[in-house]
């Protein structure tokens, strides 16, 4: 079993490489300008941008912390997918901050931030974006490992699965760093589809398996009520699930920088609402398929008495983390296995290069650029995005080993994130739609907004706050920041005013 998993690994990963550099032939410009470097030339039509919004959000960690939630929760962690299909929806429905931002023809997030603000909130709203991001990308090589190891341990294949993970970032590493933002969208576009080929494959395999009748009752029979109300569920609750509204649907599509980025590469302007409208389906499938996947983990485990005490005691505490990759390889035959193994391979491929080009272009663009004064020369910033990609590619490895902090996968990237998109979402989105927005506001707006770092469990625990939940403080955190933007805007005005009248 073993030896036909490893040949199909080898003939699937072999068509995989080729395929890839067929896709960059002649497509990426290494001496394009700033524009080609970090937009990607702007020339994205609908079915691209919708594509590349489509791959960049489902990843490999994606489909690990889904697949987590449905094991843990059953039916309820569906509602997560709802969630992201309403806010992603109602961006693209309205065009909320994408369509704006787009207009401004920035390059990146931060550098509308000096456009609106002046160039010391540039510095500071980039330092704060992209240390949330760094840190939201730390645990991706930790999960990514413990999954395909649980899946091809199943079937018997004892790889060093760590150094798999290195020389999948090393790749990922080097072709981003050469072609820019071009390099990540193709990838983004031929990932989008092997992953979605994969997935269907494996639904429909183990459906045949696991009939939906039989998962439906196992779930309720172990769960109850909360296995399938998320109100009910005690881990969730109602205030649980408007987090997700704003979280996984609303700040996901508008404000986390991975995916509004895609906006400032579209072409046309009136191209922008009519992507991420489409692209909010995926929303809901990235979300809800991986879970479905881990709802038909619980049940397989328990309804075929495969459970704890044969496979998956030896994992302790990631014991949820890899039913589902062990109910994977445990189940399928060996080429659809390795199939969808390289599959992951270019999903977390493709988050990869996404994540380490954002932070790193914005750490080189919007917070070096600004201070040296090389912020439109175009071999300083293409060296220093570069450098940055290397540099947190290795914070990457190191932080993914020495975390240990108590929330599943889910709530560590939704609290990291929040380090930034409390502050964020007031920043964007008050810039754009309220004229009276002044620099001491959207300062005191990124100060405030870090208060969102007390939901992190460490921070948490120090902070003796064990029994507030991670919404309640997510939600406090943007209210400060919201009123730290309002109060310093209208203290400055006032100054303002009471200066011209001293005139």
């Amino acid at each position: 079993m073993a030896d036909s998993t490893l040949l199909y690994l080898a003939i699937f990963s072999i068509l995989y490489v080729l395929a890839i550099l067929l896709a960059h032939r002649g497509k990426v410009r290494a001496e394009g300008g700033l524009k080609e470097f970090f937009v990607s030339g702007r020339d994205l039509g609908l079915g691209t941008a919708i594509a590349t919004l489509g791959a960049t959000e489902i990843g490999l960690i994606t489909i690990a912390y889904n697949a987590q939630k449905g094991f843990n929760e059953g039916f309820s962690a569906f509602h997560i997918g709802l969630a992201a299909l309403i806010g992603a929806a109602f961006v693209g429905a309205v065009g909320f901050v994408v369509k704006p931002i787009r207009r401004t023809g920035v390059l990146t997030l931060p550098e509308y931030y000096e456009q609106r603000f002046g160039r010391d909130i540039r510095i500071f709203g980039a330092i704060v974006m992209a240390l949330g991001g760094i840190l939201n990308m730390g645990l991706f090589l930790k999960v990514a490992s413990i999954f395909l190891s649980a899946m091809l341990s199943a079937k018997g294949v004892d790889i060093n699965v760590n150094l798999l993970m290195v020389v999948l970032i090393a790749v990922a590493v080097l072709y981003t760093s050469y072609g820019g933002m071009r390099s990540v969208i193709i990838t983004d576009i031929f990932q989008f589809i092997l992953l979605s080929a994969g997935l269907l494959f494996a639904v429909v395999f183990l459906t045949n398996l696991i009939p939906l009748d039989q998962a439906i009752s196992i779930v309720r029979e172990n769960k109850g009520t909360g296995g399938f109300d998320p109100i009910a569920n005690e881990n969730f609750g109602l205030s649980y699930v408007l987090w997700m509204i704003l979280v996984a649907g609303v700040v996901s599509a508008s404000i986390w920088p991975t995916a509004l980025t895609r906006a400032l590469c579209i072409e046309k302007e009136e191209t922008v609402q009519p992507a991420y409208l489409i692209a909010s389906v995926i929303f809901l499938a990235r979300m809800v398929v991986p879970a479905f996947l881990g709802v038909l983990a619980f049940a397989y485990f328990t309804g075929l008495s495969l459970g704890p005490g044969e496979l998956l005691t030896s994992y302790g505490g990631d014991a949820d983390l890899a039913a589902t990759p062990l109910m994977l390889g445990h189940a399928m035959p060996a080429w659809l296995l390795a199939f969808l193994a390289v599959a992951m391979f270019a999903s977390f491929m493709s988050t990869q290069d996404s994540y380490l080009f954002c932070w790193a272009s914005i750490l080189s663009r919007d917070v070096l650029g600004p201070i040296f004064g090389t912020v439109e020369n175009e071999r300083a910033q293409k060296w220093g995005t570069r450098a940055f990609i290397v540099l947190i590619a290795l914070y990457e490895l190191y932080w993914g080993l020495i975390y240990d902090g108590g929330e599943d996968i889910w709530d560590y990237l939704a609290v990291s994130g929040s380090i930034y998109f409390c502050s964020g979402i007031v920043l964007l989105a008050g810039g754009l739609y309220w004229k009276g927005a002044t620099r001491r506001g959207a300062m005191w707006a990124l100060i405030l907004g870090f208060s969102a770092i007390a939901a992190l469990a460490p921070v948490k625990t120090a902070l003796g706050l064990e029994g507030v939940s991670s919404p309640i403080i997510g939600f406090a955190a943007i209210g400060l920041s919201l009123f730290g933007f309002v109060a310093g805007s209208l203290s400055e005005r006032g100054a303002r005013q009471k200066q011209e009248r001293g005139r």
